[in-house]
């Protein structure tokens, strides 16, 4: 089912009586609708002329009354405004007092951990062999070092006994 009419649709119906529209026939509530609006517009110079009618002193007193209610409000509503403006005057001091702070001094005993990655790099470099492999390292230098030709150790000699 299509959507009901607009206002702008049915007041383009209400200028143009000959114009039809299928909606219109089969719809209650549009013809409702545009039947209300017919009997305003039918209405509209009835109370044209009785705004006519009023004399003069009766739109004086209307704009007395508008303005007398004006004037009380006003106090009203300089409240409001004084109490921004504080909160943004406020806002700016406390705006202006953090960006004045000053920044936060490092103390010597915090590491800068990006330095001491660094450290830890450079000591795996110069190293020869992995650190995981370091004790089995210093066990093979002991060995070559006990080893030797000119030292007989006990080791070599049951070495030499079992190559026969």
């Amino acid at each position: 089912m299509k959507q009901h009419l607009s206002e702008e649709e049915l007041s383009e119906l209400l200028l143009a009586p000959q114009a039809s529209n299928a909606h219109l026939a089969t719809c209650a509530s549009c013809r409702a609708e545009q039947e209300l609006m017919r009997r305003v517009l039918g209405e509209l110079p009835s109370l044209v002329r009785v705004v006519a009618q009023k004399t003069d002193s009766f739109f004086e007193k209307q704009r007395t009354a508008i303005w007398t209610e004006i004037v009380t409000l006003q106090p009203r509503k300089e409240f409001p405004v004084l109490a921004w403006a504080l909160g943004a005057a406020v806002l700016v001091v406390a705006g202006l007092l953090l960006s004045i702070a000053p920044a936060p001094v490092r103390t010597r005993a915090e590491a800068d951990p990006d330095h001491e990655l660094m450290i830890q790099l450079e000591r795996t470099l110069q190293s020869e062999v992995p650190q995981a492999l370091e004790p089995a390292a210093l066990l093979a230098r002991e060995i070559t070092q006990n080893s030797r030709p000119n030292s007989s150790s006990p080791v070599r000699k049951k070495e030499s006994s079992h190559e026969n």
